[in-house]
């Protein structure tokens, strides 16, 4: 930075030893201080962390032992842990542990799929309302009002009805259809604040068409808050599976699902109450971890926040 000389009245430049010293500053990215971010907060990482081995250990054990979470032995039936099923066997004789294994993967394919769906459609319809305004808007929103005045859980159950069938395709399908309206939300409150900002406002001086201004230079603007509800949302959907399979609307057997678990060792509750630890904390660390792992991408994404060091 430039100084004054007292004695001549005039301006000095910087020394080398102030240039060095701006030049040893780092110059972060974003990305680079939403890492920083991120990382700083543990319970966050712990959470990516246990999540990421419970998707890779759900994935390699299915494809280990192939469809034994189907089969079942008479011989076996109620039988207690071993080295095979440190879990025992079910009341039909299916080794709990491979069971437990492909529900776990089964109830994540479904929390994540359905999220990706969710983040597909608000994010559709958000930007429409957002960016167009006018009677578009008052159109969509009306709609979204007339979904959230409905009871969730019962349009689920509609829609699952409707198809006839119980499979992971429709619970996603279901849970997808019916959760999209927080997103949609969310993107739409992004758009009417980023549409207004001078880049947008030169972009559409500059003749950029309405598909590539959205899709280019206002949906990454909309971002933060949408992963932080998504990442929120797969705890929501997970849950949202687990109720359908108590009442009897998830999946059918053969297939299997945490949720499905649980609704199995109901009926078995008082004579095995063990059982229902096992499927109950998976799905608690599930839970647990998609929320934490959404409070530390709010964190991390907040321009607010600070990265010391």
């Amino acid at each position: 930075m430039q100084s004054a000389d007292v004695r001549t009245g005039t301006l000095v430049g910087p020394s080398e030893q102030e240039i060095d010293e701006v030049d040893l500053v780092p110059v972060r990215t974003y990305w680079q201080l939403v890492r920083k971010r991120f990382l700083r907060h543990r319970l966050a990482v712990m959470a990516l962390v246990v999540l990421t081995v419970m998707i890779i250990v759900s994935t390699i054990v299915p494809l280990a032992t192939g469809d034994a979470y189907k089969r079942s032995s008479i011989p076996l039936i109620n039988d207690g842990p071993s080295l095979q099923a440190p879990p025992g066997y079910n009341q039909i004789g299916q080794n709990q542990f491979v069971r437990l294994m492909r529900a776990s993967q089964t109830t994540l394919v479904i929390g994540f799929a359905a999220v990706f769906l969710i983040g597909i459609i608000g994010t559709v319809v958000g930007a429409i309302a957002g960016y167009f305004g006018g009677w578009i808007d008052n159109a969509l929103m009306r709609f979204v009002d007339v979904i959230l005045s409905l009871p969730f859980l019962f349009l689920i159950l509609i829609i699952v009805s409707l198809f006839g069938f119980r499979d992971v395709r429709v619970v996603i399908l279901a849970i997808g259809i019916v959760g999209w309206t927080t997103a949609a939300r969310l993107v739409r409150a992004e758009f009417l604040a980023i549409r207004e900002t001078d880049y947008a406002s030169a972009a559409k001086a500059l003749g950029v068409n309405h598909q590539r201004l959205i899709i280019r230079h206002l949906l990454p603007g909309a971002m933060a808050p949408l992963v932080v509800a998504l990442a929120l949302g797969v705890a929501d959907a997970v849950i949202t599976e687990s109720a359908l399979s108590v009442l009897g609307f998830g999946i059918a057997p053969p297939e299997v699902s945490l949720g499905q678990m649980l609704n199995d060792f109901r009926e078995n509750f008082f004579a095995h109450p063990e059982r229902i630890w096992y499927p109950g904390i998976a799905l608690v660390i599930i839970v647990l971890c998609a929320s934490f792992l959404g409070d530390g991408l709010r964190d991390a994404l907040d321009p607010r926040q600070k990265a010391d060091g």
